[in-house]
């Protein structure tokens, strides 16, 4: 692989490559010298290609991370002269050789653990796995832990990239601090980890690991008052800003503090047992980081995880992928079941119980420990409020909608995620998977425009390579035209409701009832436009508020995406939108206030 050099005159070419810094605000070094970038749609360019170094990104998602959904008529021109004035830039500053290659599909960076920090923070986490000795494990870690510094890409404009990469990043930092100080625990070091801790406790105040600790290590130095402190400030950040209540451990470390209680002694602290090998779901692809995250979650005694996003975004196949992560920790089994055909709270708590119960050797108290109840596609937040009765002592319920389930999960307790699409990578390994990979390596480009057609929905991906497999006469190229010509048309299997994407948004917006899917009918077929609230309210005929009000009940049912000052929704559910606006209405006539819309719907 090629270094990459920085020649100013006078300077020894050999000495040392340039290295790019991501984790951190965007900057190239080169020796003592430093170049922080100014804010610009070039350096939205770089950060993307080097928050994934080394690795192609598709033309779209480059787009996405640079104009965001103000892309200019000619994206893909634009996005070519982006690229070279990042390539100028480079030749100004002494960099040489072929850094940013053009690919099929997209681009690519040349990168090593050398020349981006991310990748030198990536590979000393990696080493640390096969460390057996704990001190040599904290000093790596404390080294991956020294290359970051805040705020994290501060001067990259994209929207996209702090709103979709970003945050995945920093979790794996969280991840590494909390291994930090678990290490520093498990060798004795209280009074050493208590500057760590005071540290994440303030840097990240939800996270009630962190808090815990810190709680416990202040208590075993005698420091009780300050410990209840502790867990008093997190219980009111949880419940005042985020309007949840803390943990199971969190509530029982205090009641064992309150009475005065010994803490267990700390001990060497071993790793993690890694998650592979393990069987994973079926076709399952991608989203490593996030499985691992829930996992985490639902190990650490977290009652209820929410999994919440559009139709056919794969919220199933990760729940499924999960449950095998985390057999060993639930001896008491695992158990499915379908909540979308069930309607109400009651018969939904009834109709689970049944399932359960008739689970041959597989119903409470049959076998004894924690269980795990996956209750798929749960219709609304009725449904799930009564569903923690089935939960004993130690049990966890992981939960699928297309709803957010905020409010269930704020009373109860628990974390909630909204699972977002494919990342361009994993998609042309969905479609590989069915088609063969070699039909994809030999036309990338097809194949990331079939992707970028899909939106990178697993469903959808499926359904495109499945049909393009049974057109044997029909290149990659020639199914881009074709899928293109009919998108919504084409994503369905004949014979098959569920394997037709239409079928999926037809189902989603029967659930939101006539007056807020008409809503969204109105907002969907205007113009492509980022939606903000006023231009809502003059589309709705609504006043402000009430605008308001209707956006965040279609992002709560994944119909809508929103945006710092904006909202916006997807390509194919704007093309949905259009054909069910063309279909007779079951009921004629203006939908109620406060809920009413212009226009024929």
């Amino acid at each position: 692989m090629e270094r990459i050099a920085v020649n100013p005159p006078g300077y020894d070419r050999s000495a040392r490559p340039a290295a790019f810094r991501v984790l951190g605000p965007l900057t190239l070094t080169s020796g003592a010298d430093t170049l922080v970038l100014p804010p610009s749609k070039v350096t939205s360019l770089l950060a993307a290609l080097l928050l994934h170094p080394d690795e192609v990104v598709s033309v779209g998602a480059l787009q996405q991370a640079v104009w965001g959904d103000e892309r200019p008529a000619s994206a893909k021109a634009a996005l070519q002269t982006c690229a070279l004035r990042l390539r100028q830039l480079f030749s100004r500053h002494g960099i040489t050789g072929t850094v940013i290659k053009t690919v099929p599909g997209g681009y690519r960076i040349t990168a090593t653990a050398e020349t981006v920090d991310l990748m030198r923070f990536r590979d000393l986490i990696d080493r640390t796995r096969d460390e057996p000795d704990p001190e040599a494990e904290l000093a790596m870690l404390e080294e991956a832990l020294a290359l970051w510094s805040d705020p994290i890409l501060a001067n990259v404009p994209s929207e996209a990239l702090h709103r979709d990469v970003v945050p995945r990043i920093s979790e794996e930092r969280v991840r590494a601090i909390e291994r930090v100080c678990d290490l520093k625990i498990g060798l004795g070091r209280d009074r050493s980890v208590l500057v760590d801790l005071w540290t994440a406790t303030r840097a990240y105040p939800a996270n009630e690991r962190f808090s815990a600790q810190l709680a416990s290590v202040l208590y075993r130095t005698g420091r009780q008052a300050d410990a209840l402190a502790e867990l008093r400030r997190v219980r009111e950040h949880l419940g005042n800003d985020l309007g949840v209540a803390p943990g199971p451990a969190q509530r029982a470390l205090e009641l064992t503090i309150l009475r005065g209680e010994p803490l267990t002694p700390a001990g060497p602290v071993a790793r993690p047992a890694a998650p592979t090998p393990h069987p994973v779901a079926p076709g399952f692809i991608g989203r490593d980081a996030l499985g691992r995250t829930i996992a985490d979650r639902l190990r650490a005694d977290c009652p209820i995880v929410a999994l919440s996003g559009l139709p056919g975004v794969g919220k199933t196949a990760l729940a499924r992928h999960v449950g095998q992560f985390v057999a060993d920790d639930f001896p008491g089994g695992q158990f499915r079941v379908e909540m979308g055909s069930v309607t109400g709270s009651a018969s939904a708590l009834e109709h689970a119980e049944r399932q359960l119960l008739a689970a041959p050797g597989r119903g409470a108290g049959v076998r004894g420990g924690r269980r795990l109840l996956l209750l798929d596609d749960v219709v609304d937040a009725r449904q799930a409020r009564d569903l923690p009765a089935l939960l004993a002592p130690g049990d966890a319920l992981l939960l699928t909608s297309r709803q957010s389930l905020s409010g269930p999960v704020a009373r109860l307790g628990g974390w909630l995620h909204r699972v977002e699409p494919l990342d361009p990578t994993d998609s042309l390994q969905v479609l590989g998977a069915t088609l063969g990979p070699e039909q994809v390596d030999a036309d990338p480009q097809s194949a990331a425009e079939i992707a970028a057609l899909c939106e990178h929905l697993p469903l959808a991906l499926r359904i495109a390579a499945t049909r393009i497999l049974l057109r044997t006469w029909m290149s990659l190229a020639e199914a881009v035209e074709w899928l293109r010509a009919d998108p919504l048309g084409r994503l369905s299997l004949p014979g098959e409701p569920d394997m037709s994407l239409g079928f999926r948004f037809d189902e989603a917006l029967s659930r939101t009832g006539g007056a807020l899917a008409a809503a969204f009918v109105r907002l969907a077929t205007a113009a492509p436009t980022p939606i903000t609230v006023g231009r809502a309210a003059e589309l709705l005929d609504v006043d402000p508020a009430t605008a308001r009000d209707l956006l965040d009940a279609l992002v709560d049912r994944s119909l809508v995406e929103e945006a710092a000052d904006h909202y916006w929704i997807r390509g194919l559910l704007r093309r949905h939108a259009r054909a069910a606006a063309d279909r007779p209405a079951p009921h004629p006539g203006p939908p109620p206030h406060p809920y009413r819309a212009k226009g024929s719907l």
